[in-house]
């Protein structure tokens, strides 16, 4: 993903990023596992983790049948190409079993053309109030950090590595360089919005999913007990 000026004259350079997040993996202990900072040898690998562990059971995705394909693909790639993802290794197989994406995003950057339509749609449910989620203007800032994709490997799921990488990829992110730093994101089941809340995230907006419709019709049916999409915000310093 491009980055503006506004992120290229502050971001650290990409070492000293490597050692930050080695010093957040060294306060932490994750049983049998570690943090580490994507990269492009992995971004493959962290895409497939997604469209198998993220994306079927995802409450809007899995709503309206939403699945990985070659598109999406290229999407999450791209999206993810800043390799600033805090993902969770397992110590023996060296498999991902746990990650949260990062995206840096700035004021006026051109909104991405999708060609997976039901991707597409779950984008525009989450943009159809931006006027009343605008991250630039609520903190008159022109940069912030998109944080996304929050997943746990289905039989690593109960052992808070969701909470223990969300922390990690929050003290990550207050030393990417700017300060403060303004992050964003949402929370589409109970167990991220939870933790959002517990980690002090402002809502900035609560969508009703069953108040929705396109062409005159709900788009996000059985959706179970998760009513709401609530969007999230953070100044962080």
């Amino acid at each position: 993903m491009a980055h503006s000026d506004a992120w290229k004259t502050c971001l650290k350079p990409r070492k000293e990023l490597e050692e930050v997040l080695d010093r957040v993996n060294k306060s932490i202990e994750i049983k049998d596992a570690h943090i580490e900072l994507s990269t492009v040898a992995r971004a493959n690998e962290l895409v497939g983790f997604l469209g198998e562990h993220f994306f079927p059971n995802e409450t809007l995705s899995k709503s309206i049948g939403l699945e990985l394909d070659e598109d999406l693909r290229n999407y999450l790639l791209e999206f993810l190409n800043d390799n600033l993802s805090v993902i969770v290794v397992h110590n023996r197989t060296n498999e991902i079993i746990a990650s949260v994406g990062l995206a840096l995003e700035y004021d006026g950057m051109p909104e991405v053309k999708l060609g997976n339509k039901k991707y597409a749609l779950i984008m525009e449910y989450m943009r159809n109030r931006q006027d009343v989620m605008d991250v630039y203007k609520r903190f008159k800032c022109n940069k912030c950090v998109n944080i996304a994709f929050l997943c746990t490997h289905i039989q690593h799921r109960g052992k808070g590595l969701a909470t223990t990488v969300f922390k990690a990829a929050l003290d990550f992110a207050k030393e990417l360089g700017s300060t403060p730093v303004y992050i964003h994101g949402e929370g589409s089941a109970h167990a991220s919005q939870k933790i959002f809340e517990n980690l002090e995230f402002e809502i900035i907006h609560r969508f009703k999913n069953e108040e929705y419709e396109v062409s005159g019709e709900v788009l996000f049916k059985n959706t179970g007990d998760v009513k709401d999409l609530i969007c999230y915000v953070k100044e962080m310093h």
